[in-house]
């Protein structure tokens, strides 16, 4: 197993944004609930963010990296519980890119058309990296890329994403503690309206993110 500090700075270096997968083209459906009122302000944003961690693709996400980790078979399965067309394109697409960086860069030889979560457990596991930093990682990168999304886009001010952040952090921390403790036979979720607006931003006309 690589130590704590080594293992810190490999998931600092794959989930910073200059990481060449691209997230920040990806609001998750976030843009459309921004244009739609159903998030205006810190307040709003911290119950949407704290919402799909617990009850979306979030926790779901982060069962398929421990999945992945493990060694079980589940690229399909991820993929297969995309709840929209972008939605899956969204995880396709970062999942093809991270493999790409995470191939040439680390030597490593993973196969292509992962989605994302699994890429990123498979990875985590060849390099004998810590699996509760890697998911505790993983959902504050997620967490943190919407953040971005919001402050671009109601807008809303730095100070206030970094606030929201830190709300969201014991939450992340919880919610690790669980995974942890599960498996993928306790999949499931309940962010309808988190997946109804990922859907709708398949047809705005005005859009700046890609899903």
């Amino acid at each position: 197993m690589t130590n704590y500090q080594d293992t810190a700075a490999m998931l600092q270096s794959w989930f910073s944004p200059a990481f060449p997968v691209g997230g920040f083209n990806y609001s998750h459906g976030l843009e459309t609930a921004i244009q739609t009122g159903l998030v205006t302000d810190q307040n709003s944003l911290f119950d949407w963010i704290s919402g799909v961690l617990k009850n979306g693709s979030g926790r779901n996400d982060a069962l398929f990296v421990k999945a992945a980790y493990r060694g079980e078979e589940c690229n399909m399965f991820c993929l297969s519980l995309a709840s929209s067309k972008e939605r899956y394109m969204e995880t396709l697409e970062l999942g093809s890119a991270f493999t790409k960086t995470v191939n040439s860069s680390f030597g490593l030889a993973l196969e292509e058309n992962l989605a994302y979560p699994v890429a990123v457990g498979l990875a985590a596991a060849s390099i004998k990296l810590d699996l509760r930093l890697t998911i505790q990682s993983f959902l504050q990168s997620f967490a943190s890329n919407l953040i971005s999304v919001a402050v671009r886009h109601i807008p809303l001010g730095q100070t206030a994403g970094q606030s929201c952040l830190a709300k969201l952090l014991p939450i992340m921390k919880m919610l690790t503690d669980e995974i942890m403790a599960s498996s993928l036979h306790d999949i499931g979720g309940s962010a309808v309206v988190s997946d109804l607006v990922s859907m709708r931003h398949e047809y705005d006309e005005m859009r700046i993110y890609r899903t």
